[in-house]
């Protein structure tokens, strides 16, 4: 092909989708990458907004967040709200969770276009248990911006290099992540599309235990009753009062109708936070995780609490 014929533009020539909406053909996108980048220092016990301008003469489309945190030790909550209006995560999450860079950085399920002039905004809370130090926050969103090809040809979306198998083609390089996170499955089922979403209110997913006391508890998470949600992994956030020198929470997780995710009860934080599943769990709407829970090998005395989340997509009928 003559290099010369080719020239990249903000807008090109759109096709209707089956819902109508106007989309751009397939493969005639070059993207180029590009990151924004914030930096904050949260003072003890403050709760401030921060926005990011997405700028440039075309789209941006938003694939990942890299998230360093520098406190001593880090404690810090966030909130994500996106351009589009929708939250990334369902309330404030202990950014310790889901922070990280590289090969652990946060990647979206799907990837976000972004209008030239938006904002995104960020939400750090630090009023977390014992916090006695100023919070350093660096979050870089990261993504590539959409310029499209003028007269040239066209490849299928099969042929690009980004779609390729997994050792060649994943983000990251991350040989063992899981194939959706490369766009290599378990894809969206045909008249359906997928909303990343974080499960857990700040109440009912929450479960505290006196030591001295009873050291069995429960708590749950509410699946919505507009949509199916696929579960792609749990976290877990545990505190513990000053005067609490040791202890452990194992749990066995199951769902409203009896189905035993866990077999028996085990090391919930250790064996399960923040791994990913090769494959999705599948929890119909109107449903409910519920989680048993038994503190082991406590000592000293005081509270100790365990929050749990769940990550995955919510799942409903394309338009």
């Amino acid at each position: 092909m003559d290099a010369g014929k080719f020239q990249l533009v903000t807008e090109a020539d759109v096709v209707l989708s089956n819902c109508g909406r106007f989309v751009p053909p397939v493969g005639s996108v070059v993207y180029i990458p590009h990151a924004f980048l914030l930096q904050a220092v949260l003072g003890v016990g403050a709760n401030n907004v921060f926005y990011i301008e997405v700028t440039g003469d075309t789209t941006w489309c938003w694939r990942s967040i890299s998230i360093a945190l520098s406190g001593n030790a880090p404690a810090v909550y966030a909130q994500v709200l996106k351009p589009d209006g929708h939250f990334l995560f369902n309330g404030l999450m202990d950014l310790t969770q889901v922070a990280g860079f590289g090969s652990n950085r946060f990647l979206l399920t799907r990837e976000l276009e972004v209008p030239p002039g938006s904002k995104i905004q960020l939400t750090l809370d630090d009023h977390y248990p014992a916090a006695a130090a100023v919070q350093p926050v660096s979050f870089l969103a990261e993504g590539a911006y959409a310029y499209y090809l003028k007269n040239g040809r066209r490849s299928s979306v099969q042929q690009e290099a980004s779609q390729m198998e997994r050792i060649t083609g994943t983000v990251n390089q991350n040989l063992m992540a899981p194939c959706w996170m490369s766009g290599n499955g378990p894809k969206t089922p045909h008249g359906f599309r997928d909303e990343q979403f974080t499960y857990g209110n700040g109440v009912s997913n929450v479960a505290t235990v006196t030591l001295g006391g009873n050291l069995a508890a429960k708590c749950s998470i509410q699946i919505d009753n507009s949509e199916d949600f696929e579960v792609r992994r749990f976290l877990f956030d545990v505190t513990k009062d000053a005067g609490v020198t040791g202890g452990t929470f194992t749990g066995r997780i199951r769902n409203g109708s009896g189905y035993a995710f866990t077999d028996d009860y085990i090391d919930l934080p250790r064996y399960l936070g923040s791994s990913y599943w090769a494959k999705d769990w599948h929890l119909k709407r109107g449903d409910q995780i519920l989680f048993d829970l038994v503190l082991v090998d406590g000592a000293g005395a005081g509270n100790m609490s365990i929050e749990v989340f769940a990550e995955g997509v919510k799942r409903r009928r394309a338009a």
